[in-house]
Order: C-alpha cells, then sequence, then structure tokens
C-alpha cells in the first residue's frame, strides 16, 4: 500500500485543526463562525501555525565488513550466515566497529541516529556468543539481559527474536509486568521442539492468512515465569525493564532466576532515559546484579545504546557516562558514533524550472494519487 505524503501531512492537520475547535468551543456563535474561518485549511496554509512539511533526506552509512568475513575472522559463529538476512552482505562501519568492539570485550556504547541498526551491534554479537555456548553444551544460565526503558521497544524486539532464533536451540524470553505466570495461561500457538526456523515462518503466514492476531511461539521461547524458575529453564536471553530486573533481585521465589547466571552481556537500550536519580539507582542496580552473579566489572560486556547522548562541547560525554553508569574505567569504554559513506554529486548539475502548478497538485499528480480536497472543516 502506497502512501501519498502530502495527503498523509493533511489529513493530520485537519484533525489537528478539528481537535482546536473541540477542545477550546467559544459559546457566542459569532466567534465561534469566526474561529472556524481562521482554522479552516485554506486559511491555515498561509499562517504561521501550519508549516512544511519538511523532507529530510538520510546520508548513507559507510560499508563495513562482509558478514562473511565477520565468521572468517572469528568474530561471528559461522551459523550467523544462515541467521542473518540473507540480503546483507555487509553491515554497517558504525555496526562493524560496535560488533567487533563487543566480541573483544570491552564496554560499548552507541550513539547513532533512530534507523541505524543499533540493535544488531549488540543482537548479533550476544547471538553468535550464545550458538558457541550451544555448541559446548555449556551449563543452562542467562548468558544476556537486555533492558528497555519501555515495554514496548522489548516487546518490538521478543518478535525479532522469534525469527532470529527460530530452531537455534538457543532460549530467549520476555520478563515483564504482563508476563504470564503459568505456562496454561500462555495464549497462542507453540510449536513443538525441534522446529525450524521454515516451520515457524510458515506457521506465521498461515495465521497472518487467515487473518488471525494469534501468538506463534518457536520451541525457544520462554513464555511464562513458572518455566523461567525451574531449574535449568532460565533463558539465555533475558528481555525485561528496570522495574522488574529490580524485582527479579529481590523477590525470593525469583532470585534464583539468576542462580549460575553467566551473565556475559548486560545491555540497556535507549540509555539516555537513564538519567538523574533513575540514572543512579540504575548504576547500583547493575553493581547488585553483577555482585549476585559473581561477575566483575571486566567479566561482564556492558552496552548501551542511545540515538541522542552527545555533547559537542564534551566529545568525552559518552564515554564518561557509560563509565559512571556501568562502573567502569573511561579508558576501557569504546563510544560508537556515525560513519558515513563519501557522497558523489555529479560535476555537472542543474536547477529544476520552478513548478507551474501548486507543489502539492504536482507531488500528488507524480505519484497517480488525487489531489487533496481544499476544503475546510
Amino acid at each position: 500500500m502506497s502512501l501519498n505524503p502530502i495527503v498523509f501531512t493533511e489529513k493530520i492537520v485537519r484533525s489537528f485543526l478539528r481537535y482546536q475547535l473541540t477542545a477550546y468551543p467559544f459559546a457566542d456563535e459569532r466567534l465561534l463562525a469566526q474561529m472556524r474561518q481562521l482554522l479552516s485549511l485554506d486559511a491555515t496554509r498561509n499562517s504561521p501555525l501550519l508549516k512544511g512539511p519538511f523532507i529530510s533526506v538520510s546520508r548513507p552509512f559507510r560499508s563495513g565488513a562482509a558478514v562473511d568475513a565477520l565468521i572468517a575472522e572469528g568474530v561471528f559463529h559461522p551459523h550467523m550466515r544462515q541467521r542473518i538476512p540473507a540480503e546483507i552482505s555487509h553491515v554497517y562501519g558504525h555496526q562493524d566497529e560496535a560488533i567487533r568492539s563487543i566480541h573483544a570485550g570491552r564496554t560499548t556504547l552507541v550513539s547513532t541516529g533512530t534507523g541505524s541498526g543499533k540493535s544488531e551491534c549488540f543482537l548479533y554479537p550476544i547471538v553468535s556468543k550464545c550458538l558457541h555456548l550451544r555448541d559446548e553444551k555449556a551449563a543452562p544460565g542467562i548468558s544476556a539481559v537486555i533492558v528497555y526503558p519501555m515495554n514496548a521497544l522489548a516487546e518490538d524486539q521478543l518478535v525479532r527474536l522469534r525469527w532470529l532464533l527460530a530452531g537455534t536451540g538457543i532460549s530467549f524470553g520476555m520478563y515483564v509486568g504482563k508476563t504470564a505466570e503459568k505456562e496454561a495461561e500462555v495464549a497462542g500457538i507453540r510449536l513443538p521442539r525441534g522446529a525450524s526456523r521454515a516451520d515457524y515462518e510458515a506457521r506465521l503466514k498461515a495465521v497472518r492468512d487467515e487473518k488471525r492476531s494469534d501468538t506463534v511461539y518457536p520451541p525457544e521461547e520462554v513464555c511464562s515465569r513458572e518455566a523461567m524458575r525451574r531449574p535449568g529453564g532460565q533463558p539465555r536471553i533475558l528481555l525485561t525493564n528496570v522495574k522488574q530486573l529490580e524485582l527479579l533481585l529481590t523477590r525470593q521465589r525469583d532470585v534464583e532466576l539468576f542462580a549460575g547466571a553467566r551473565l556475559d552481556f548486560l545491555v540497556f537500550d535507549e540509555a539516555h532515559t537513564f538519567t538523574g536519580a533513575q540514572g543512579a539507582e540504575t548504576a547500583c542496580l547493575i553493581r547488585r546484579l553483577r555482585s549476585f552473579c559473581g561477575r566483575s566489572a571486566q567479566d561482564t560486556v556492558c552496552v548501551a545504546t542511545s540515538a541522542t547522548i552527545a555533547d559537542r562541547e564534551n566529545p568525552n560525554a559518552a564515554r564518561e557516562f557509560a563509565s559512571r553508569f556501568f562502573g567502569v574505567n573511561a579508558d576501557t569504554v569504546t563510544t560508537v558514533g556515525e560513519a558515513y559513506a563519501r557522497e558523489l554529486w555529479a560535476t555537472a548539475r542543474t536547477v529544476p524550472p520552478a513548478p507551474s502548478e501548486e507543489p502539492a497538485k504536482g507531488a500528488c499528480r507524480a505519484l497517480r494519487f488525487s489531489p487533496p480536497s481544499r476544503s475546510g472543516l
């Protein structure tokens, strides 16, 4: 389904104007009529109330190492070629830098823009490590804890992990407020043990084709608290939030979840939200978790991601933040920013003539859409 940006923008503006009329109505009919006229879409186009729409063109990221090269160098487990989407032959430059840093065991802060692939920077090294643990038949225990400030972000990552880990034998799970207590309370479709990624994709497609909303769980997903508390039932990769992590270390029935935990990785997504008093409390929680698991600051690779941690006046601000937050020496922190590819422009360039018609109509015509209505509310 195509989206006409002009039509979409005007729908948003129209809804906003309608809100102004309904939220702040005048009892006097003449004033209400005047307000309605001033807030009509035609009048608003020529007023300071509406600006844009503006278009921002993203710069291309610099290409990093090939996935096959990372496997050949031992940075990735060989099976990562089957786990990473086939259309991805190379990682971005900043992903390459972050992946190598995490693989080397360094505390890493990834500060790149939205949509730059920050999640892959820590997910790929974590999955690669878990594949090695699987091959070594390592004892059960949590290897990675990924903490999100909002459940919606954790749930979005959970969907990605289902596709990424289906058929690998690497267990994962999400422990938040809505996580089912009992296994019998888990609603959805559970695939049998040994199901592959192809089985997961086929079942998911069938559910969508039938226009059903059932959740499809690969056999690797630990879906209930009951299952996570069972001896040996702890997921290799645990998604949670700060509040639930605090409870896990407080409640006797849950604290055993971290018994024998390896805690190879500790990741905080959207790290800029952990500031002030909450940041200080979270920093203490990090130290408590490591202490409970018997891991030192050097034993656990800490990772933070953010699209906004940056300070032009103090380039070391991100490094100092990560140092205080994770309790590590600032010299051991790697900060990763965006790296752009060189933009090549044609030597012979011309400025196109001014449009002979209203830009909105021209854009609609180019997109083969009907022009938006210019009527008021």
